[in-house]
């Protein structure tokens, strides 16, 4: 059987993945693990092999999962094997509610920390530390098969409305928050890529204000329009603030005034979440807000193509499950299902 060899002990000796897999700290599986050289040296492999970092968090955090599943279950062989018996294991938890019980990974994490792990197989081969037929066949563990689509989350323009009517524009905060609404719901840009916005992207080109090589997933740049309200209150927030060069959003004590900090991420997600909520609108994401911008503009009869440019799809079918192969739903095709009638006979 093929494992992973020790890379502290270098021999023609095989050793097994226990061997490697750190160990907890305390019997809590929740600690922070100690990780041996051979797993840090593969994890910064698998991560330099990536771009985003949103990306090489969730690796890091899938490969942390992978290796304490590996030690609470004794798994010996990194091997085709154990990764079925870990994906099994993954589609079988499950999570006792008041409700009954469900699924405590969706499809989307399952397949999620599959990819880590195959990646992981990969990494261990090119460094000499995995047979390659067994990586390979490692690499053939598939995820979770998903038919049809998700519909996802998405908001009407009047729901929109209500959102952007909501913060305090007489106040600091109020204009940055109003500005970053603006803007994350008029371009359907990714929520790294609003808090990587630089105040020297905002530029104009032929009479047309907008986000200019703007650099996105994949290091793919590209540029969006901004229309004429959006571009006036980001001027407007860069005015109050004096902001003139850096983050174009930055944060706000909590006594009002510009910190010295660049937004975060889940900063992103917890300001939405603010306004939404008041419109029982909790659940509402950053990523519904480019879902949003993305129907509200074919709705307006936008292209395909053109969505696609501006959401930085490298797939036009990636922009299509954005917006949905048809509009049945909308059209509410199952209204001709009616009721049955009272004097209908049984």
């Amino acid at each position: 059987m093929h494992v992973i060899q020790s890379m502290a002990c270098w021999n023609a000796e095989n050793m097994e993945l226990a061997l490697l897999i750190p160990q907890t700290r305390s019997a809590d599986p929740n600690e922070s693990l100690d990780l041996p050289p051979a797993i840090l040296c593969l994890m910064e492999g698998v991560e330099r092999s990536l771009t985003s970092e949103n990306s090489r968090r969730a690796y890091r955090t899938s490969l942390l999962q992978f290796f304490a599943w590996c030690r609470a279950n004794g798994s010996g062989a990194f091997s085709r094997l154990a990764v079925l018996q870990y994906k099994d294991a993954l589609i079988g938890r499950v999570l006792e509610t008041p409700d009954g019980s469900k699924r405590l990974f969706s499809t989307a994490t399952v397949n999620l920390r599959l990819a880590a792990v195959r990646a992981l197989a990969q990494e261990a081969a090119d460094q000499g530390l995995l047979d390659q037929a067994e990586a390979a066949a490692i690499r053939r563990v598939r995820g979770e098969r998903v038919s049809g689509s998700r519909m996802g989350m998405w908001i009407s323009k009047q729901e929109l409305d209500r959102i952007l009517l909501t913060p305090d524009r007489s106040t600091l905060r109020g204009k940055r928050d109003y500005a970053l609404l603006a803007v994350l719901f008029s371009t359907g840009i990714r929520r790294r890529e609003l808090v990587d916005l630089s105040v020297s992207t905002v530029q104009q080109r032929d009479g047309q204000w907008g986000l200019i090589d703007l650099r996105g997933k994949g290091r793919k740049v590209r540029s969006v329009s901004l229309p004429l309200w959006v571009t006036d209150a980001v001027f407007e927030w860069l005015q109050a603030s004096k902001i003139v060069q850096g983050a174009l959003f930055r944060s706000i004590t909590r006594h009002g005034r510009l910190g010295a900090a660049n937004l975060s991420d889940e900063a992103v997600k917890l300001l939405l979440t603010r306004y939404a909520l008041p419109h029982n609108l909790g659940s509402f994401r950053p990523h519904d807000a480019r879902r949003t911008c993305a129907r509200l503009c074919r709705a307006a009869s936008a292209s395909l193509e053109d969505i696609q440019e501006m959401l930085g799809h490298a797939s036009i079918q990636t922009t299509e499950r954005y917006l949905g192969r048809t509009d049945g739903f909308k059209r509410a095709i199952t209204a001709v299902i009616t009721s049955p009638s009272a004097s209908t006979n049984t």
